[in-house]
Protein backbone atom coordinates (compact mmCIF):
# COMPACT_ATOMS: atom_id res chain seq x y z
CA UNK A 1 0.00 0.00 0.00
CA UNK A 2 1.46 3.46 -0.84
CA UNK A 3 2.89 5.45 2.06
CA UNK A 4 0.29 8.17 1.62
CA UNK A 5 -2.50 5.66 2.05
CA UNK A 6 -1.02 4.47 5.30
CA UNK A 7 -0.93 8.02 6.60
CA UNK A 8 -4.52 8.69 5.68
CA UNK A 9 -5.86 5.49 7.17
CA UNK A 10 -4.32 6.34 10.54
CA UNK A 11 -5.54 9.93 10.66
CA UNK A 12 -8.33 10.86 13.02
CA UNK A 13 -11.56 11.29 11.13
CA UNK A 14 -9.71 9.97 8.11
CA UNK A 15 -10.37 7.58 5.28
CA UNK A 16 -12.57 4.63 6.00
CA UNK A 17 -10.95 1.26 5.54
CA UNK A 18 -12.95 -1.23 3.52
CA UNK A 19 -11.21 -4.14 1.80
CA UNK A 20 -7.51 -4.57 2.71
CA UNK A 21 -6.30 -2.49 -0.26
CA UNK A 22 -9.33 -0.23 -0.60
CA UNK A 23 -9.81 3.16 1.02
CA UNK A 24 -12.79 5.46 0.74
CA UNK A 25 -11.82 9.14 1.08
CA UNK A 26 -13.58 10.99 3.89
CA UNK A 27 -14.70 14.60 3.94
CA UNK A 28 -12.04 17.34 4.19
CA UNK A 29 -10.58 17.81 7.65
CA UNK A 30 -11.27 21.28 9.04
CA UNK A 31 -8.97 23.30 11.26
CA UNK A 32 -11.12 22.56 14.31
CA UNK A 33 -10.92 18.84 13.62
CA UNK A 34 -7.15 19.12 13.20
CA UNK A 35 -6.93 20.95 16.53
CA UNK A 36 -8.96 18.22 18.22
CA UNK A 37 -6.69 15.54 16.77
CA UNK A 38 -3.51 17.26 17.95
CA UNK A 39 -4.79 17.88 21.48
CA UNK A 40 -6.11 14.34 21.91
CA UNK A 41 -2.97 12.71 20.51
CA UNK A 42 -0.46 14.73 22.55
CA UNK A 43 -2.54 14.46 25.73
CA UNK A 44 -2.44 10.68 25.29
CA UNK A 45 1.34 10.79 24.82
CA UNK A 46 1.84 12.81 27.99
CA UNK A 47 -0.33 10.44 30.00
CA UNK A 48 1.33 7.36 28.53
CA UNK A 49 4.86 8.38 29.54
CA UNK A 50 4.22 10.34 32.75
CA UNK A 51 4.64 7.45 35.19
CA UNK A 52 8.00 6.36 33.74
CA UNK A 53 9.13 10.00 33.56
CA UNK A 54 8.33 10.49 37.25
CA UNK A 55 10.47 7.48 38.15
CA UNK A 56 13.31 8.97 36.11
CA UNK A 57 15.00 5.73 35.06
CA UNK A 58 13.81 5.83 31.46
CA UNK A 59 15.30 8.78 29.54
CA UNK A 60 13.15 7.88 26.52
CA UNK A 61 9.94 8.55 28.48
CA UNK A 62 11.18 12.05 29.32
CA UNK A 63 12.18 12.58 25.71
CA UNK A 64 8.76 11.47 24.43
CA UNK A 65 6.95 13.79 26.84
CA UNK A 66 9.13 16.65 25.66
CA UNK A 67 8.36 15.78 22.02
CA UNK A 68 4.63 15.77 22.86
CA UNK A 69 4.85 19.32 24.23
CA UNK A 70 6.74 20.40 21.11
CA UNK A 71 4.23 18.80 18.76
CA UNK A 72 1.34 20.47 20.55
CA UNK A 73 3.02 23.86 20.50
CA UNK A 74 3.79 23.39 16.80
CA UNK A 75 0.11 22.63 16.12
CA UNK A 76 -0.97 25.73 18.04
CA UNK A 77 1.46 27.88 16.03
CA UNK A 78 0.25 26.44 12.74
CA UNK A 79 -3.42 27.07 13.58
CA UNK A 80 -3.04 30.27 15.57
CA UNK A 81 -4.76 32.51 12.99
CA UNK A 82 -7.80 30.25 12.80
CA UNK A 83 -8.29 28.47 16.15
CA UNK A 84 -8.44 30.13 19.56
CA UNK A 85 -6.38 28.33 22.21
CA UNK A 86 -6.49 29.16 25.93
CA UNK A 87 -3.52 31.27 27.03
CA UNK A 88 -3.11 28.96 30.00
CA UNK A 89 -2.56 26.03 27.62
CA UNK A 90 0.39 27.69 25.89
CA UNK A 91 1.90 28.84 29.19
CA UNK A 92 1.56 25.43 30.83
CA UNK A 93 3.05 23.65 27.83
CA UNK A 94 6.07 25.98 27.99
CA UNK A 95 6.39 25.42 31.74
CA UNK A 96 6.39 21.64 31.37
CA UNK A 97 8.70 21.70 28.34
CA UNK A 98 11.34 23.63 30.30
CA UNK A 99 11.34 21.12 33.14
CA UNK A 100 11.51 18.20 30.76
CA UNK A 101 14.26 19.95 28.81
CA UNK A 102 16.41 20.46 31.90
CA UNK A 103 16.52 16.70 32.46
CA UNK A 104 16.82 15.81 28.78
CA UNK A 105 19.78 18.15 28.25
CA UNK A 106 21.66 16.40 31.04
CA UNK A 107 20.79 13.00 29.55
CA UNK A 108 22.23 14.03 26.19
CA UNK A 109 25.50 15.35 27.63
CA UNK A 110 25.90 12.38 29.97
CA UNK A 111 25.41 10.01 27.05
CA UNK A 112 28.04 11.88 25.05
CA UNK A 113 30.51 11.79 27.91
CA UNK A 114 29.85 8.29 29.18
CA UNK A 115 29.27 6.08 26.17
CA UNK A 116 31.44 7.93 23.65
CA UNK A 117 34.19 9.60 25.67
CA UNK A 118 35.06 7.77 28.88
CA UNK A 119 36.21 4.45 27.33
CA UNK A 120 38.53 6.29 24.91
CA UNK A 121 39.63 9.12 27.20
CA UNK A 122 43.31 9.90 27.57
CA UNK A 123 44.84 8.49 30.74
CA UNK A 124 45.45 11.95 32.15
CA UNK A 125 41.79 12.96 31.74
CA UNK A 126 40.01 9.69 32.54
CA UNK A 127 39.71 10.13 36.31
CA UNK A 128 38.70 13.78 35.93
CA UNK A 129 36.14 12.81 33.33
CA UNK A 130 34.68 10.14 35.60
CA UNK A 131 34.39 12.72 38.39
CA UNK A 132 32.76 15.16 35.99
CA UNK A 133 30.22 12.54 34.92
CA UNK A 134 29.39 11.83 38.56
CA UNK A 135 28.88 15.53 39.23
CA UNK A 136 26.65 15.97 36.19
CA UNK A 137 24.66 12.89 37.23
CA UNK A 138 23.96 14.57 40.57
CA UNK A 139 22.83 17.71 38.76
CA UNK A 140 20.61 15.56 36.54
CA UNK A 141 19.10 13.97 39.66
CA UNK A 142 18.20 17.42 41.01
CA UNK A 143 16.65 18.43 37.69
CA UNK A 144 14.64 15.20 37.67
CA UNK A 145 13.44 15.81 41.23
CA UNK A 146 12.06 19.17 40.08
CA UNK A 147 10.39 17.46 37.10
CA UNK A 148 8.88 14.71 39.27
CA UNK A 149 7.52 17.38 41.61
CA UNK A 150 6.07 19.27 38.63
CA UNK A 151 4.28 16.13 37.39
CA UNK A 152 2.56 15.82 40.78
CA UNK A 153 1.44 19.43 40.92
CA UNK A 154 -2.06 20.71 40.21
CA UNK A 155 -0.54 22.78 37.39
CA UNK A 156 0.27 19.62 35.45
CA UNK A 157 -3.23 18.23 36.03
CA UNK A 158 -4.64 21.55 34.82
CA UNK A 159 -2.53 21.23 31.66
CA UNK A 160 -4.13 17.85 30.97
CA UNK A 161 -7.53 19.41 31.66
CA UNK A 162 -6.73 22.23 29.22
CA UNK A 163 -5.82 19.71 26.53
CA UNK A 164 -8.98 17.69 27.15
CA UNK A 165 -11.16 20.80 26.96
CA UNK A 166 -9.39 21.99 23.82
CA UNK A 167 -9.80 18.58 22.21
CA UNK A 168 -13.51 18.63 22.99
CA UNK A 169 -14.37 22.24 22.14
CA UNK A 170 -11.80 24.21 20.10
CA UNK A 171 -13.12 27.63 19.08
CA UNK A 172 -12.93 29.18 15.62
CA UNK A 173 -11.47 32.69 15.30
CA UNK A 174 -14.34 34.11 13.28
CA UNK A 175 -15.36 33.69 9.67
CA UNK A 176 -15.82 30.50 7.73
CA UNK A 177 -13.95 27.45 8.95
CA UNK A 178 -11.13 26.67 6.48
CA UNK A 179 -9.91 23.26 5.38
CA UNK A 180 -6.90 22.22 7.46
CA UNK A 181 -4.86 20.99 4.49
CA UNK A 182 -4.66 24.48 3.00
CA UNK A 183 -3.77 26.14 6.27
CA UNK A 184 -1.04 23.61 7.01
CA UNK A 185 0.34 23.78 3.47
CA UNK A 186 0.65 27.56 3.79
CA UNK A 187 2.32 27.21 7.18
CA UNK A 188 4.81 24.69 5.81
CA UNK A 189 5.54 27.04 2.91
CA UNK A 190 6.40 29.85 5.32
CA UNK A 191 8.71 27.54 7.24
CA UNK A 192 10.34 26.50 3.96
CA UNK A 193 10.91 30.15 3.13
CA UNK A 194 12.53 30.70 6.54
CA UNK A 195 14.92 27.82 5.88
CA UNK A 196 15.78 29.12 2.42
CA UNK A 197 16.62 32.55 3.86
CA UNK A 198 19.05 31.13 6.40
CA UNK A 199 22.74 31.82 5.67
CA UNK A 200 23.37 28.28 6.88
CA UNK A 201 21.87 27.00 3.63
CA UNK A 202 24.46 28.85 1.51
CA UNK A 203 27.58 29.67 3.55
CA UNK A 204 30.53 27.32 3.14
CA UNK A 205 31.22 27.31 6.88
CA UNK A 206 28.21 28.66 8.81
CA UNK A 207 28.92 29.76 12.40
CA UNK A 208 27.64 27.65 15.28
CA UNK A 209 24.78 30.00 16.16
CA UNK A 210 23.56 29.95 12.55
CA UNK A 211 23.60 26.15 12.46
CA UNK A 212 21.62 26.09 15.71
CA UNK A 213 19.02 28.48 14.25
CA UNK A 214 18.81 26.32 11.12
CA UNK A 215 18.24 23.25 13.29
CA UNK A 216 15.29 24.96 14.98
CA UNK A 217 13.79 25.85 11.59
CA UNK A 218 14.10 22.28 10.32
CA UNK A 219 12.59 20.97 13.53
CA UNK A 220 9.58 23.25 13.09
CA UNK A 221 9.17 22.20 9.47
CA UNK A 222 9.39 18.52 10.40
CA UNK A 223 6.69 18.89 13.06
CA UNK A 224 4.50 20.87 10.65
CA UNK A 225 4.77 18.16 7.99
CA UNK A 226 4.10 15.43 10.55
CA UNK A 227 1.03 17.30 11.80
CA UNK A 228 -0.10 17.69 8.19
CA UNK A 229 0.27 13.95 7.61
CA UNK A 230 -1.48 12.94 10.83
CA UNK A 231 -4.37 15.38 10.50
CA UNK A 232 -5.02 15.32 6.77
CA UNK A 233 -3.43 12.21 5.33
CA UNK A 234 -0.80 14.19 3.41
CA UNK A 235 2.40 12.15 3.41
CA UNK A 236 5.36 14.28 2.36
CA UNK A 237 7.55 11.29 3.12
CA UNK A 238 10.75 12.47 1.45
CA UNK A 239 10.50 16.02 2.80
CA UNK A 240 9.80 14.73 6.30
CA UNK A 241 12.73 12.32 6.14
CA UNK A 242 15.12 14.99 4.89
CA UNK A 243 13.93 17.51 7.50
CA UNK A 244 14.40 14.96 10.27
CA UNK A 245 17.88 14.01 9.01
CA UNK A 246 18.86 17.68 8.90
CA UNK A 247 17.47 18.24 12.39
CA UNK A 248 19.34 15.21 13.71
CA UNK A 249 22.75 16.03 12.26
CA UNK A 250 22.45 19.70 13.23
CA UNK A 251 21.47 18.57 16.73
CA UNK A 252 24.57 16.39 16.95
CA UNK A 253 26.71 19.33 15.86
CA UNK A 254 25.03 21.60 18.42
CA UNK A 255 25.54 19.08 21.26
CA UNK A 256 29.27 18.99 20.50
CA UNK A 257 29.47 22.77 20.17
CA UNK A 258 27.73 23.10 23.53
CA UNK A 259 30.07 20.64 25.22
CA UNK A 260 33.12 22.23 23.59
CA UNK A 261 32.00 25.62 24.91
CA UNK A 262 31.65 24.23 28.42
CA UNK A 263 35.12 22.70 28.20
CA UNK A 264 36.59 25.98 26.98
CA UNK A 265 34.93 27.81 29.84
CA UNK A 266 36.32 25.28 32.28
CA UNK A 267 39.85 26.19 31.21
CA UNK A 268 39.27 29.45 33.05
CA UNK A 269 38.82 27.54 36.27
CA UNK A 270 35.07 27.76 36.78
CA UNK A 271 32.21 25.30 36.96
CA UNK A 272 32.23 21.51 36.84
CA UNK A 273 34.45 21.53 33.71
CA UNK A 274 37.33 23.40 35.38
CA UNK A 275 40.78 22.77 33.98
CA UNK A 276 42.22 21.93 30.56
CA UNK A 277 40.77 19.11 28.40
CA UNK A 278 43.13 18.88 25.40
CA UNK A 279 42.49 15.23 24.43
CA UNK A 280 38.72 15.46 24.88
CA UNK A 281 38.62 18.75 22.96
CA UNK A 282 40.53 17.24 20.02
CA UNK A 283 38.16 14.27 19.96
CA UNK A 284 35.13 16.58 19.98
CA UNK A 285 36.56 18.64 17.12
CA UNK A 286 37.14 15.51 15.01
CA UNK A 287 33.61 14.25 15.67
CA UNK A 288 32.12 17.63 14.84
CA UNK A 289 34.07 17.76 11.58
CA UNK A 290 32.63 14.38 10.52
CA UNK A 291 29.12 15.50 11.31
CA UNK A 292 29.62 18.80 9.52
CA UNK A 293 30.60 16.91 6.37
CA UNK A 294 27.41 14.88 6.73
CA UNK A 295 25.44 18.12 7.09
CA UNK A 296 26.91 19.41 3.82
CA UNK A 297 25.87 16.18 2.08
CA UNK A 298 22.33 16.44 3.44
CA UNK A 299 22.16 20.11 2.51
CA UNK A 300 22.97 19.14 -1.07
CA UNK A 301 20.23 16.48 -0.92
CA UNK A 302 17.74 19.12 0.25
CA UNK A 303 18.72 21.39 -2.63
CA UNK A 304 18.38 18.50 -5.09
CA UNK A 305 14.91 17.87 -3.78
CA UNK A 306 13.82 21.41 -4.47
CA UNK A 307 15.51 22.09 -7.82
CA UNK A 308 13.03 23.44 -10.42
CA UNK A 309 13.78 20.62 -12.85
CA UNK A 310 12.78 18.12 -10.17
CA UNK A 311 9.25 19.50 -9.77
CA UNK A 312 7.72 17.35 -12.51
CA UNK A 313 9.27 14.16 -11.15
CA UNK A 314 8.03 14.88 -7.64
CA UNK A 315 4.40 14.85 -8.71
CA UNK A 316 4.75 11.15 -9.57
CA UNK A 317 5.45 10.20 -5.94
CA UNK A 318 2.38 8.49 -4.43
CA UNK A 319 0.22 10.61 -2.14
CA UNK A 320 -3.16 10.16 -0.54
CA UNK A 321 -5.33 12.97 0.75
CA UNK A 322 -8.77 13.72 2.02
CA UNK A 323 -11.13 15.22 -0.52
CA UNK A 324 -10.16 18.80 -1.30
CA UNK A 325 -12.13 21.42 -3.23
CA UNK A 326 -8.99 22.09 -5.31
CA UNK A 327 -5.50 20.59 -5.49
CA UNK A 328 -3.12 21.68 -2.73
CA UNK A 329 0.55 22.39 -3.34
CA UNK A 330 3.19 22.29 -0.65
CA UNK A 331 5.96 24.68 -1.59
CA UNK A 332 9.44 24.32 -0.24
CA UNK A 333 11.75 27.12 -1.20
CA UNK A 334 15.41 27.27 -2.19
CA UNK A 335 16.99 30.70 -2.49
CA UNK A 336 14.65 32.97 -4.41
CA UNK A 337 12.99 30.14 -6.32
CA UNK A 338 9.75 28.57 -5.22
CA UNK A 339 9.35 24.94 -6.19
CA UNK A 340 6.24 22.79 -5.96
CA UNK A 341 7.41 19.71 -4.07
CA UNK A 342 4.21 17.89 -4.95
CA UNK A 343 0.71 18.69 -6.13
CA UNK A 344 -1.89 16.62 -4.37
CA UNK A 345 -4.99 16.02 -6.45
CA UNK A 346 -8.47 15.00 -5.45
CA UNK A 347 -8.95 11.26 -5.25
CA UNK A 348 -12.65 11.55 -6.14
Amino acid sequence: MPAGRRAASSASGGCRVGEPDTLTPAAPVTVLEAARLAAAAQSAELRRHAKAARKGKDPEAIHQMRVATRRMRAALRALRFHVAAPKTLRARLTWLARRLGAVRDHDVILTLLWSERLPAAAAGERSRLAALIARLARRRAKAHARLADALRRPRYRKLLDDLAAFAERPRLLGGEEPVAARVLAEWSARLGEAIAARPGMTLATPPADELHALRIDFKRLRYALEFHAAACGFSYDTERRLAREMQDVLGEIHDRDLLAGWLAGGAGGGGPFRGEWPALTRRLEAERARRFRRFLQQRRAWRERTRPEQAAALTAEPRWAHLEPQPVTLRLVTGTKTVASNQIKDEA
